[in-house]
């Protein structure tokens, strides 16, 4: 198993900014690369959160064999053609809510992070958040 997860993250608004700085404090994960449809602002996302690359296009970003998982924080009308095209290149997938427009997006979404045995998530941080979890191991 490899010592560290790599991370790209699309969509490179203030939500992308915050994972990115909380990436930089774990010892199990790696901002490997990041990507937009403007180079340059790929560029100084990647300089600024320490990205060993950066791209120009979702699509390059989606063919770099070096990544494992890929955030999609991009506005939500996309994120059922993000979430396809990662798959679809065998990268896991974090995407931020909502998941999907559409029950029928998000189910063949599912579906297909299924049959290619992909990790697949909606980002709610709700769930990980110390109170939330205490509320759930006293409900439990």
């Amino acid at each position: 198993m490899k010592s560290k997860i790599n991370w790209g993250i699309i969509g490179l608004g203030k939500i992308a900014k915050k994972f990115a700085s909380d990436l930089l404090l774990s010892k199990k994960a790696n901002l490997y690369a990041v990507a937009s449809r403007d180079f340059e602002k790929a560029k100084l996302f990647g300089k600024k959160y320490s990205s060993v690359k950066y791209f120009g296009s979702y699509e390059e970003l989606a063919k770099d064999p070096e990544i494992d998982i890929v955030y999609i924080a991009t506005p939500h009308v996309f994120h059922f053609e993000n979430t396809i095209l990662y798959l679809n290149n065998n990268k896991a997938v974090l995407c931020e809510k909502p998941l999907g427009v559409d029950s029928a997006k998000v189910k063949a979404m599912l579906e297909k992070a299924k049959s290619k045995k992909l990790f697949l998530m909606e980002g709610i941080c709700t769930r990980f958040i110390p109170a939330t979890v205490k509320l759930i191991e006293l409900l439990n």
